[in-house]
C-alpha cells in the first residue's frame, strides 16, 4: 500500500532555498511533521530472531541523532528537486528557469550500521544476510501529457570492498574540512553512462549477479497534478532479492520520459514562469538547513554515521559531461550532505544479540524508555558468573555523572536510573575489562 497519500498545501507554503542549489524547493514543516508521524520504521527488537523492518537510511540517522526536523526552523529540512536524465530540460521556479542537474539520486543502506533502530543495535551482524522485498520512493509527479513515464530503480548490493560494484574514493580529495574529518571515504553505485551529450542514460554498472533493474510505470493515479504535493511510489523488486552476508546494498533511481521532448521543455515548474509542457518528476531529498549553508565548512554531519557507508548518492550533469574536478561539489556519488527519501524493505534472521553474548558474554540493553523523563530502567545479561561488574554514565563531553557496582551471578539483572537534566548521556556495561556503551536521552 501507498505510506502516504498526496499533500494538499497551499503554494505559498513552499519555501525556497537560497543557499544550497536554487532547482531545490523546501517543503514546509507540516509536510516534515507528517512525514515523521507516519511510523514507517517497525523497529526489530534488540534480541536475536527473525525481523522484519522498513527504514529510511538518513532519517534514521538523524532520528538517532535527535536532529531536530519538525520545529519552525529545523535542522533539516525535505526539498524536492527536479529528476531527469536529460540535462537540457528545465525546472522553473520563483528563484528562475534552468536546466535539471539532477540525472541520479539514491541512498546506500548498511544494516550493520548502530544508528537504524532506536535501540541502537544493528539489524544484522557481518555474519547475516537479509532479503530486500520492496522499496518506497518519495516524489511528486506531474503529468502533463497522455505519454506513459517510467522511473528505472537499480539495486546494487555486495561489500564495501567490491569495485565492480561501488566506486570509493577518498574523501580528502572530494570534500575540504570539516567534511573530511568525518569518514576516511565515500561510496556510490558504479554507474556507466557517465560522460557524453546530453540524453545520453547513466546505469548501474554492476554485473548482472549483484543488480536489478526494477521499471516502475507511472500510473496516472501516482501524479499529484499539482507541483509540490509528493506521494510514496511502492516499487517492488520483483523476486525478493537476497543480500549475502557483509553486504550493504544501494538503490537509486531516475524518471525517463515516454513521450518526446524538445531542448528546454519545462518538466517541472513550482512557481515559477515558465509553463510545464510536458511530465516531469520531482524527487524528496533530506538537505541541511541550519546552520545556513554559505561556504563549504558550513556543512555539519547531521546525515553521516561513520562506523558504516550509510550515505546518500547523487549524480548530476556536470558529472555526466565530466564538467568538475576533484574539489568540493554537494552532488557526488556518496554524499554526504543530501540524501533521497528511500524506504528499505528488509527481513531476515538476525544474530546481533548471540554474537554479543557469545563475544563478550554479556549483552546490555537499551534503556526502556528512552527517551525519558523521570525514571527509566537498563537490563543485561550474563552469560556465566563475573568477577566484576561496573555500570557507569557519561555526558557528551566524556564526564563521568554515575558509577555503580552490578550483580555479578549469571542471568538477566536490571538497573533503574533516576532523574537526570535533559541532554544525551553514554552508558557504559564494564564485564570484566569488556564494555558495551549504549546512547540515552533526557528530557
Amino acid at each position: 500500500a501507498i505510506l502516504l497519500s498526496s499533500f494538499a498545501f497551499a503554494q505559498t507554503n513552499i519555501i525556497f532555498s537560497k543557499n544550497i542549489n536554487n532547482n531545490k524547493a523546501i517543503l514546509d514543516t507540516k509536510t516534515k511533521a507528517k512525514l515523521n508521524h507516519n511510523n514507517i520504521m517497525n523497529q526489530k527488537t534488540a534480541a536475536a530472531g527473525s525481523f522484519a523492518i522498513q527504514v529510511d537510511v538518513v532519517q534514521s540517522i538523524m532520528t538517532q541523532k535527535t536532529v531536530d526536523l519538525t520545529s519552525t526552523n529545523p535542522q533539516e529540512k525535505i526539498f524536492i528537486t527536479g529528476l531527469f536524465q536529460d540535462s537540457t530540460v528545465m525546472f522553473s521556479s520563483n528563484s528562475g528557469t534552468r536546466p535539471i542537474s539532477d540525472i541520479i539520486l539514491g541512498t546506500v543502506l548498511d544494516p550493520r550500521s548502530i544508528y537504524l533502530q532506536s535501540s541502537f543495535d544493528p539489524i544484522v551482524s557481518n555474519s547475516d544476510s537479509y532479503t530486500l522485498d520492496s522499496l518506497f520512493i518519495l516524489g511528486s509527479y506531474v503529468k502533463k501529457t497522455a505519454a506513459t513515464d517510467t522511473l528505472y530503480t537499480w539495486v546494487v548490493w555486495g561489500d564495501s570492498t567490491n569495485t565492480s560494484v561501488f566506486t570509493k574514493m577518498n574523501n580528502t580529495s572530494v570534500w575540504p574540512a570539516p567534511i573530511s574529518t568525518w569518514r576516511k571515504s565515500v561510496i556510490g553505485p558504479k554507474v556507466t553512462g557517465a560522460i557524453g551529450a546530453s540524453g545520453n542514460k547513466v546505469k548501474a554498472a554492476a554485473p548482472a549477479s549483484n543488480m536489478r533493474l526494477i521499471k516502475y510505470v507511472l500510473k496516472p493515479e501516482d501524479s499529484t497534478f499539482t507541483s509540490g504535493r509528493v506521494k510514496y511510489k511502492n516499487i517492488s523488486v520483483g523476486a525478493p532479492i537476497l543480500i549475502p552476508a557483509g553486504s550493504m546494498v544501494s538503490a537509486f533511481y531516475t524518471f525517463v520520459p515516454g513521450g518526446a521532448y524538445i531542448n528546454s521543455d519545462c518538466a517541472y515548474n513550482l512557481g515559477g514562469s515558465t509553463p510545464q509542457t510536458t511530465n516531469g518528476f520531482a524527487a524528496a531529498i533530506w538537505e541541511q538547513s541550519v546552520p545556513t549553508v554559505t561556504a563549504v565548512t558550513d556543512y555539519v554531519n547531521y546525515q553521516v554515521e561513520t562506523k558504516t557507508m550509510c550515505m546518500g548518492v547523487s549524480y548530476d550533469k556536470n558529472q555526466r559531461h565530466a564538467k568538475y574536478s576533484a574539489t568540493y561539489n554537494n552532488n557526488v556519488l556518496g554524499d554526504l550532505v543530501s540524501a533521497a527519501v528511500i524506504v528499505y524493505s528488509i527481513y531476515g534472521n538476525s544474530s546481533v544479540g548471540i554474537n554479543e553474548l557469545e563475544a563478550n558474554s554479556a549483552t546490555l540493553g537499551q534503556n526502556v524508555p528512552n527517551p525519558f523523563n523521570g525514571e527509566s530502567t537498563i537490563t543485561y545479561q550474563l552469560a556465566k558468573d563475573a568477577n566484576s561488574v561496573l555500570f557507569t554514565v557519561t555526558d557528551v563531553m566524556g564526564r563521568v555523572i554515575s558509577s555503580e557496582k552490578g550483580a555479578t551471578n549469571t542471568g538477566s539483572h536490571s538497573i533503574k536510573l533516576g532523574s537526570y537534566a535533559a541532554g544525551i548521556y553514554y552508558y557504559t556495561l564494564n564485564v570484566d575489562g569488556k564494555t558495551s556503551t549504549k546512547k540515552m536521552i533526557a528530557q
